[in-house]
């Protein structure tokens, strides 16, 4: 874990379970108490072209996991109440990490090499009734 600046931010590096010829890493499991729900779990592969954005979910937790390839991830506190408002953070991650980003923090990731490979769940699927609403915003400056 790093020192994290915006409140309810989780960054951990993933380490590898080897065992019997099989290389494992965890992306999320219940023990973490990250996610108070299970709304959809995807793959998403992020190709480095691909323009970078804010995603703002008012009502949906996210757990990402970089599983290969090199990334920024963004984080940019915009509830209202919070003693991190206004604050964003950026992480490089190169090894397999879990990021956090709770409801109410503009979220994104930006791809550094060819392309990078995580999985995203999260506590309410991105289409349907159900989605909390996510708004776009630009990424800002470096």
């Amino acid at each position: 874990m790093t020192d994290i600046q915006i409140v309810d931010l989780w960054i951990r590096e993933i380490q590898p379970l080897e065992d019997g010829g099989q290389t494992r890493w965890i992306g999320v499991c219940d023990s973490d108490h990250l996610l108070r729900r299970f709304g959809s779990a995807e793959l998403v592969r992020l190709d480095s072209n691909a323009p970078p954005r804010l995603r703002l979910r008012s009502v949906a937790d996210e757990v990402w996991t970089l599983v290969q390839g090199e990334v920024v991830f963004r984080w940019h506190d915009l509830r209202d109440g919070s003693p991190s408002r206004g604050r964003r953070v950026d992480h490089r991650a190169r090894v397999p990490t879990q990021v956090f980003a709770p409801f109410g923090v503009a979220f994104g990731v930006r791809a550094l090499t060819a392309c990078a490979l995580l999985l995203r769940v999260c506590t309410h699927a991105q289409a349907g009734q159900d989605s909390g609403d996510a708004e776009e915003l630009p990424w800002g400056p470096e």
